[in-house]
């Protein structure tokens, strides 16, 4: 793949520099905000080799593109002069102001989202950590009680920790905030002294000027950080406007952080607590339905990944790994809906009469079951429709399954068969990964050989 030309093509035919605002990407895709969306050729796109599909969500303009995404961003990168891909944007190029209910809930899981997306690698990178360190303990190989086994589970510890920090850049990157106000901001939450306080008054409140400051484990928790960051970023503006510019250069953070820390320690913070309080009710909540919670989101997983709003998940997925240590439902579900995918596409390629079909049915076979989905979903399943429909049943059906039998994932990777090693844990756990996923695949290729498909069609 020529990743100079495809970068090319994609900038020529999203409407040129000048209509991007700002640009990133995930695992398989290139997100884009686009300051006119009607001005991409997505016709154009979607046929251009290289390119899997295009999807339209939360103020997104994502080009699909799979594991050369991050070949593709660099390439596309280069060809910017200025610093737009950073998500800076001129005053006479600021993008529309919402309008409606839609328009501000969708620039709301922009920002949500776009605060979580640069962190996927290291939360995976973390979850692998890990999963080595379980592997090299369940073989005897490494004592839990050892230092060396404690250090790295530190290491691998450390991105949950001392998430709000990063999420506080993440989210002034994205607010146009000044980075170091989002990084302080997000540590003072976990800073050790508030937990100090509330150990010597041995009560669950300390004092701030006379309000209560309600004292939680803030780690792992982002919430109340991007509502602080965005609370600053208007702040800020006021600062900046009162500040004399002889003593700006202190005054103006200074006066920023006196002001939204307090309010973040009083209200955001407690607030974000409470939100989480009702979170974890309503995780043990799909922990009793589990059979039933599994199923639902398994079918549901392939729609979000379509929509590209499976990434909204990893917050809540967070969550749960931060209030109980492990998750099981969204990780659960989204395995062997992926496998689901893979066994749909199978059932293609066993299908299929012609052999450029089944090349491309086999590849992305192997891809979905491997974690990478998009393959399978936009260049197989849903071309032919009826194998998506089997996959939809099949991800049903096998997260029924995997909820009857309480499949848990016990650290945080994307699910795959790459990955089955999250799921060693106590109950024979590790089995009952293996063997949902093998149901999942069987019973979605057969659905999806039974039924069958027109293969003239798109073909």
């Amino acid at each position: 793949m020529d990743y100079n030309k495809l970068s090319q093509e994609i900038l020529t035919h999203v409407g040129g520099e000048s209509n991007i605002e700002s640009a990133t990407h995930c695992v398989t895709r290139l997100r884009l905000k686009l300051r006119d969306e009607s001005k991409a050729d997505t016709a154009y796109l979607e046929n251009l080799e290289g390119i899997i599909g295009v999807a339209k969500a939360s103020g997104q303009y994502q080009i699909i593109i799979g594991n050369e995404v991050s070949n593709v961003y660099k390439a596309f990168s280069a060809l910017f002069e200025n610093s737009k891909l950073q998500g800076e944007v001129e005053a006479d190029h600021l993008p529309e102001k919402p309008k409606g209910f839609k328009g501000y809930l969708n620039n709301a899981l922009d920002v949500f989202i776009s605060c979580f997306t640069p962190l996927i690698p290291v939360i995976a990178g973390s979850g692998m950590i890990k999963v080595v360190l379980y592997l090299l303990s369940t073989f005897n190989l490494l004592s839990s009680d050892s230092s060396t086994y404690q250090i790295l589970f530190m290491v691998a510890d450390t991105v949950f920790y001392f998430l709000p920090v990063m999420v506080g850049y993440t989210a002034a990157k994205r607010l146009n905030v000044d980075l170091f106000i989002g990084m302080v901001l997000g540590a003072i939450i976990i800073h050790p002294t508030l937990l100090t306080l509330a150990g010597e008054e041995g009560a669950a409140f300390t004092s701030l000027a006379g309000l209560p400051v309600k004292i939680v484990d803030y780690s792992a928790q982002a919430l109340p950080v991007i509502l602080t960051v965005w609370l600053a970023k208007y702040v800020d503006m006021f600062t900046a406007k009162i500040s004399p510019n002889v003593v700006k250069v202190f005054l103006r953070p200074m006066l920023t952080l006196l002001i939204t820390a307090p309010i973040m320690l009083v209200v955001i913070a407690p607030l974000g607590s409470l939100l989480g309080d009702y979170f974890q009710v309503f995780a043990n909540l799909m922990n009793q339905w589990g059979w039933l919670a599994v199923g639902l989101n398994a079918a549901l997983f392939p729609l979000l990944v379509l929509t590209g709003m499976h990434n909204a998940l990893i917050p809540l997925i967070i969550t749960m790994f931060a209030s109980q240590g492990f998750d099981a439902v969204l990780i659960p579900s989204g395995l062997v809906a992926n496998i689901a995918e893979g066994g749909a596409a199978a059932g293609v390629a066993a299908r299929a009469k012609n052999k450029a079909t089944k090349s491309v049915a086999v590849s992305a076979a192997i891809s979905a079951v491997l974690g990478i989905t998009e393959p399978a979903l936009y260049g197989v399943n849903l071309r032919f429709k009826k194998p998506f429909y089997a996959m939809l049943l099949g991800s049903f059906i096998s997260g029924c399954i995997a909820g009857l039998l309480h499949l848990t994932a016990y650290s945080f990777v994307s699910p795959s068969l790459l990955s089955l090693p999250i799921f060693i844990g106590e109950n024979s756990n590790l089995i009952i990964a293996l063997l949902t996923s093998a149901l999942s695949f069987i019973i979605t290729f057969v659905i999806t050989y039974v039924i069958g498909f027109d293969e003239e069609q798109n073909t």
